[in-house]
């Protein structure tokens, strides 16, 4: 008996982790960015090319967050990631087409609201900030460049996408575990209103350009320490 009331003495005095003013807590996860594309008709040398439209890929990469607490129930969270790579298409010209891929960093920066007592174990928040998603690597397809060439290109395309700024929402939950409740499993969707214009320069043809709405759902599932 002496031995059980001394483990659990021992475990009832293991200090509990608790979101307050000056903690700090990291998060690593697998992020997957699902956009919610909508689309203006592709332009041609300003000549609009009815029922065309622009399409982006879903991508997964390496996500990592960092909150620092404010106050029990208030923090700020920086949100980065490894590059993520899309795929890029084209549809109705005919078949839909591979137009390229691009790669995407999405910073962002939110203030995280966490309505529950700074000790529990399963703590939901809620969170909402600002994105800059800037856009790299662009490349044509080699599919993209030979249906240029048959319209009468001179040459190989180039590919730009404009950087976004724009509003960013987030809800997540954390579940602690462990002896001393450091560790979390983390669950989290963020939403971005992702804006851009994609412009195709092709000589000898001039430039395809659209807007895109890009507008995407992130999920997260990962690992977190509280600090």
């Amino acid at each position: 008996m002496k031995l059980f009331a001394a483990l659990a003495t021992l475990l009832l005095s293991v200090p509990t982790m608790a979101y307050e003013a000056g903690t700090f807590i990291v998060r690593g996860s697998v992020a997957t960015v699902s956009p919610d594309v909508s689309s203006s008709s592709l332009s041609l040398g300003g000549a609009e090319l009815p029922g065309t439209a622009a399409d982006v890929d879903d991508a997964s990469a390496l996500g990592l967050t960092g909150t620092y607490m404010l106050s029990d129930h208030f923090g700020v969270e920086v949100v980065a990631a490894s590059p993520f790579s899309h795929g890029l298409e084209v549809s109705g010209l005919g078949d839909t087409i591979s137009l390229g891929e691009t790669s995407q960093l999405p910073p962002t920066v939110l203030l995280q609201w966490y309505p529950m007592q700074p000790s529990t174990s399963v703590q939901p928040y809620l969170g909402l900030g600002v994105n800059y998603t800037v856009f790299f690597d662009e490349e044509v397809s080699g599919a993209a460049n030979r249906l240029f060439g048959t319209l009468g290109a001179t040459g190989n395309a180039d590919l730009s996408l404009e950087n976004s700024f724009g509003l960013a929402a987030e809800a997540g939950v954390d579940m602690a575990f462990g002896a001393d409740r450091r560790w979390l499993l983390n669950l989290a969707v963020l939403w971005v209103d992702l804006d851009t214009e994609a412009k195709v320069s092709v000589p000898g043809l001039g430039n395809v350009s659209a807007d895109v709405d890009v507008d995407p759902l992130v999920t997260m599932v990962g690992l977190g320490y509280r600090f």
